[in-house]
């Protein structure tokens, strides 16, 4: 028997100073007084389908929900300990002593449960915290007392009574336990309150059914039988729906009688006909051995003489008296006849005044034998005026499917819409709870059960405080736990299941999504027609929906997600680890496994699975994949799991390799998210690796990141030479896109130092002689962008500072040319700045700043932390050309006091500031500008093309100002600077100005 996780309901019971009791006995008396108690408690829990764990000398422990799972675990524990108690309270003495007092201890939560031992004392057990607090809750019950924890409370809050009972301290808890003590005094039944519990939530999204419903009746009135299947799945709502549509039938004066069968009385022959009877005489929802005297002689003495051939039958089931010899003499099938025709003539004279309604819930949870008399009832009620309404699950298999007076309703699950008004009802509208409800109505997936349920497990933990109806929320949710009584009713539904069956839906747990028929052949080695014969088994239990529901051919899926995380959650780590393995093999086998889209399942397989190498080898092909989405997070995630992958394969050199690789693959995700410390630190452990490993393609990609990283830091020149190291390396190792990586490295430098002619013979070297390379729209290790679009952004950039803007325009042109087919959003955005730039020298700004404004926002959308500042400073530069400077500087002030420029390092603050001058200029704000262009001069440092433009900007605001002098100098400085670096656009704009100067005889 496999050990597995499970929601159970833990009892405790212990007969009471049993030493002092047994005193005066001799030892044969003290067993046969103790074996009588035991077996006084092992009959009460095998009674409610409870398993008896272990037995402790003077008491025992029983294990409700397991080993087969049961939805209404807590209920019978507790019917089973009130069993047990007012078993012992009848006060049978044995040769003198007294009758035993009982102290029992319930608790409900998850165990591991399994076969606990060996050899000789092997027996079925479970372990945790939960069997813990029960063991003391036993020692803290009074004798003759049940004392229950909250947590059992709260399964049977509307079914058993109880009363509080304080809290307590618990040694090796840290919280004190409310508890709760159930009421045996009571001479009701245990299962009475079913009758009266309570709703706290309304109906919702069923108005629909309730008119088809209040159809069936009218036809009903018209003459003619008619039974109603009210077919959902747990937690649909079936029963609410029931309440609502009878509760308003009695009031419009029908004779409306309920019955309802109860999973733990389902192994009793006739259980659910005697509920029935009961119901239908007027004594409801009781068991026979709980009628009092006085109600038992009331109702013989009542019997109309016409039914007095079915007294003996109905006494029989209700125990009103004692069967007389003539019934005793009938055998068993005489007398299911006779309980028949009783049952018939108690239905026929309910509906003699007019038309009647009969509902039987959960028929589908109805023993054997009550099933077949129901069976055979509802065609001899055609012609009555009668209404017959049963509930049950999609899985039921009944036989009047196919009658003429029978028609199924289905109860689907509620719409998102109707979802959202149950979640306003049950949270109320305070702005606190309004984004949880959103969350909460997906978990819950249209079952209004779920969602209760849940919004219940966050007032339990204390997330929600408040009223029904008003709550507020209390602090940040986690992660949305599965409720103790959602899993009890799901593994309910997989217990029942084959064991073949159940493990392929553990398999296909694991699994995820796609689950197909052909992975879970190969998961758990069978044929695929046997693969498909367990999926249908878990498709006809409503655990998964089948292919007609998905768009692949022998696709399956699970119908609620929830479902999923009960499956994995009942399972063990050694399973877990187990069946992830089989998964990763079974898609490893698949012929697209070498997809890039295939990696991030085998990655997450093989790193649960524990195959290291293969997580570590498939997290680097699942962090290229994510990088290319621009999903940089994502990346981080997964290299953080390969690094821990790697770390535990065997072998110094293999581990080292698959380390390497990783970390020049998140270099990418690093810089596009702007963690420069990160890719400093990265950057010192791959240098070292490389050294041990002397690898020479090692060395190569090592020199081209830390040239990529010191351009992230300003440090051109250096990056300069280590992007040549880079390249000498890539051509020793013979690695053709190692060499292009470090061109491109060479040509971001470049351009950054201004040296934009040898910037535009490195981007026509690339183009030459690259081709291959480049044609590959992909990004690549260690990159943020796009090699293709990173050349042409770069080149187009150089080329219009040289003063080929057509040239450049091409170039942008044929970017957006291969991005139309690629979404990329970092590459975009690069180009889009470089195409804005162009437009605003040529003063098209009502271009730039529109492309500028969506820029900005796909910076957030997508979280591209390097290019919001460089995105925000070109926009700055259209705003404040364009007539919108004061929108300019509230921006652009708001960039600086948040900082957004450390994330891409210089080249965004340059931009930032030198836009901030223009807008403090065109406002009139010259001190500001002056004093905000002086520091983008300083701290343009390397970046001799933008402090070129910076000097420009400065030297415009120092005119305006009225500084001639401190003009004239820096529109020198500007010539003299643009003749260097070729830069045409700036030569012509300080030519102009110091001829203007000239001109005007403002010469020095």
């Amino acid at each position: 028997m496999l050990t597995e996780n499970k929601q159970v309901s833990v009892l405790f019971a212990d007969v009471c100073d049993s030493t002092q009791l047994l005193q005066h006995a001799d030892p044969e008396e003290a067993r046969n007084y103790l074996g009588k108690a035991l077996d006084q408690l092992a009959e009460a829990v095998e009674t409610y389908g409870g398993t008896v764990s272990q037995l402790l000398g003077d008491g025992l422990v029983a294990l409700f929900g397991a080993p087969l799972a049961q939805e209404d675990h807590a209920l019978r524990a507790c019917l089973a300990a009130l069993k047990m108690q007012r078993a012992t309270s009848s006060g049978a003495d044995l040769q003198g002593v007294g009758s035993p007092k009982l102290r029992i201890g319930i608790n409900s939560g998850e165990v591991l449960v399994g076969v606990v031992g060996q050899y000789g004392w092997s027996h079925y057990g479970a372990d945790g915290k939960t069997i813990h607090l029960a063991s003391r809750l036993e020692k803290l019950a009074p004798p003759g007392g049940i004392l229950v924890s909250a947590a059992t409370q709260r399964l049977v809050a509307q079914q058993i009574e109880t009363r509080p009972a304080g809290t307590r301290s618990i040694r090796g808890l840290d919280e004190p336990i409310e508890l709760h003590e159930v009421v045996v005094e009571t001479e009701s039944s245990a299962a009475a309150p079913l009758t009266r519990k309570q709703r706290w939530a309304p109906l919702v999204g069923r108005e629909e059914s309730l008119r088809i419903l209040a159809g069936d009746v009218e036809a009903v009135r018209n003459g003619g039988m008619r039974t109603i299947g009210l077919c959902g799945d747990a937690g649909i709502g079936k029963s609410r729906l029931i309440a609502d549509w009878t509760a308003t039938l009695a009031s419009q004066g029908f004779e409306v009688c309920v019955s309802q069968a109860r999973g733990y009385a389902s192994t009793r022959a006739y259980n659910t006909a005697t509920d029935l009877i009961a119901s239908l005489v007027g004594l409801a929802h009781v068991n026979g051995t709980d009628i009092r005297q006085s109600a038992k002689r009331a109702l013989i003495e009542a019997w109309p003489a016409e039914g007095a051939d079915h007294l003996a039958a109905v006494s029989d089931l209700l125990g009103l008296a004692a069967p007389d010899q003539a019934w005793l003499a009938l055998n068993p099938i005489q007398r299911r006849r006779r309980i028949g025709e009783a049952l018939l003539w108690l239905v026929r004279r309910r509906a003699q005044p007019g038309p009647f309604v009969l509902v039987l819930e959960d028929v589908f949870l109805a023993d054997r034998e009550s099933r077949r008399l129901f069976e055979a009832l509802l065609p001899k009620l055609q012609g009555l005026p009668i209404l017959v309404c049963v509930s049950y699950r999609p899985d039921f298999d009944h036989q009047w499917r196919a009658a003429p007076w029978f028609a199924e309703r289905m109860i689907e699950p509620l719409r998102d819409g109707e979802m959202l008004r149950l979640a306003r009802a049950l949270l109320g509208d305070d702005p606190s709870v309004l984004g949880v409800m959103s969350e909460l109505v997906a978990r819950a997936d249209g079952n209004p059960f779920f969602l209760e349920q849940l919004v219940i497990t966050l007032i339990d933990d204390g997330s929600l405080e408040g009223t029904p109806g008003a709550y507020r929320l209390q602090r940040a949710l986690g992660e949305l736990r599965v409720p103790g009584s959602i899993a009890a009713v799901i593994g309910a539904r997989t217990d029942r299941l084959p064991q073949a069956a159940k493990s392929a839906l553990e398999a296909a747990a694991v699994l995820g999504d796609p689950i197909t028929r052909d992975l879970i052949a190969t998961m758990q080695a069978v044929d695929l027609a046997r693969a498909e014969e367990l999926l249908g088994l878990c498709v006809a239990s409503g655990l998964l929906t089948g292919p007609e529901h998905t768009s692949e051919a022998h696709a399956f899926a699970f119908r609620h997600a929830l479902v999923r995380d009960v499956v994995l959650g009942v399972l063990t780590r050694n399973r877990l680890k187990a069946l992830h393995r089989q998964a990763f093999l079974a898609l490893h086998a698949q012929p697209g496994a070498a997809d890039p889209d295939a990696a991030p399942a085998l990655a997450h397989h093989s790193f649960k699975g524990e195959e290291w190498e293969q997580a570590a080898k498939f997290a680097i092909k699942s962090m290229s994949r994510a990088i290319s989405h621009s999903a940089n997070q994502e990346a981080l995630q997964l290299f953080e799991r390969g690094i821990h992958a790697a770390r535990r394969v065997d072998g110094a050199s293999t581990a080292q390799a698959l380390e390497l690789a990783l970390r020049l693959e998140a270099i990418g995700a690093m810089l596009a998210l702007g963690q420069i410390d990160d890719i400093f630190s990265n950057m010192e452990r791959a240098e070292a690796i490389a050294a041990q490993l002397n690898d020479q393609r090692a060395r190569a990609a090592v020199s081209t990141e830390t040239a990529v990283f010191l351009w992230m830091r300003g440090r051109f020149e250096l990056g300069l030479r280590h992007a040549s190291l880079g390249l000498e390396a890539a051509r020793l190792a013979k690695r053709r896109h190692m060499m292009m990586a470090a061109h491109q490295t060479r040509l971001m430098h470049l351009h950054a130092l201004g040296r934009y002619a040898e910037a535009a013979v490195e981007a026509n070297v690339l183009l030459s002689d690259y081709g291959p390379e480049l044609s590959a729209h992909y990004v690549q290790p260690g990159w943020a962008a796009i090699p293709i679009i990173n050349l042409y952004a770069f080149h187009a950039s150089t080329l219009w500072r040289l003063g080929d803007s057509e040239a450049a325009n091409a170039l942008c042109a044929k970017a957006y040319e291969i991005l139309s087919n690629i979404n990329h959003p970092y590459s975009r955005l690069l180009i889009d700045t470089v195409q804005s730039q162009i437009w605003i020298e040529n003063e098209e700004l009502d271009r730039a700043e529109p492309l500028m404004r969506m820029g900005v926002q796909q910076c957030m959308t997508h979280n591209v932390p390097t290019m919001l500042s460089v995105c925000t400073g070109v926009l700055g530069s259209a705003l404040a050309r364009n007539g919108k400077a004061a929108e300019a500087a509230t921006m652009l002030e708001k960039g600086f006091a948040e900082r957004i420029y450390e994330a891409a390092g210089p080249y965004g603050r340059t931009f930032m500031r030198v836009s901030l001058g223009v807008a403090y200029r065109k406002l009139g704000r010259l001190d500001e500008a002056i004093a905000v262009g002086r520091k983008a001069v300083e701290q343009a440092a390397e970046e001799y093309g933008h402090q070129t433009e910076a000097l420009y900007e400065l030297a415009e605001t120092l005119r305006q100002a009225g500084d001639l002098a401190g003009a004239e100098a820096n529109f020198k400085r500007v010539a003299e600077a643009a003749d260097r670096l070729s830069m045409p656009h700036y030569q012509r704009q300080a030519a102009a100005a110091l001829a203007d100067w000239r001109k005007d005889g403002y010469a020095a």
